[in-house]
């Protein structure tokens, strides 16, 4: 039984003690699933940009017109909007490819934080999910979950249990 290797891929390595993968399983779990929900928000955002869907006609609220105060920004925002009622958006289909990235970033993340391999990748997507321009709509998980990680991960223990 020389072709067995005592640790086959996958299984949990040996070198690291119950404590410690306790302390970073639910906030590397957490984290997978930001980056999941993350990836499907802008793979909506994706499929909206491409197929033109919610972007038909729309109009500025009266407070536009109504409001003095705003009368410097009401040529930009109708630009605006008659940009989005002509179709696919290219700038819209590169933000939200790079937004299904990130998401992906951050799930791979978390998962290469339960099998304590790649300290950096870890790190790197604690702290963008903490960035709410990257999370959008997932800021209220991302920023508690980001944080929650980045505190285990700075512990000295889990940093050195990394391979």
């Amino acid at each position: 039984m020389d072709h067995i290797p005592e640790n086959p891929p996958g299984a949990p390595d040996p070198r690291v003690d119950r404590a410690l993968r306790e302390a970073v399983t639910i906030p590397a779990y957490m984290l997978m699933g930001t980056g999941a929900l993350v990836a499907l928000f802008w793979l909506l955002n994706l499929l909206s940009a491409v197929t033109g869907v919610g972007s038909g006609e729309r109009e500025l609220p009266p407070e536009f017109y109504s409001n003095p105060n705003l009368e410097p920004y009401r040529e930009i925002a109708e630009r605006l909007l008659a940009s989005q009622a002509e179709g696919p958006s290219v700038l819209g289909i590169l933000f939200s490819l790079l937004g299904v990235g990130l998401g992906g970033l951050i799930a791979f993340g978390g998962l290469q934080m339960t099998k304590f391999r790649m300290y950096g990748l870890a790190l790197a997507a604690s702290i963008i999910s903490v960035i709410p321009c990257f999370s959008c709509c997932c800021c209220v998980i991302g920023l508690p979950v980001g944080i929650w990680s980045l505190v285990v991960l700075s512990r000295q223990d889990v940093r050195a249990a990394f391979h």
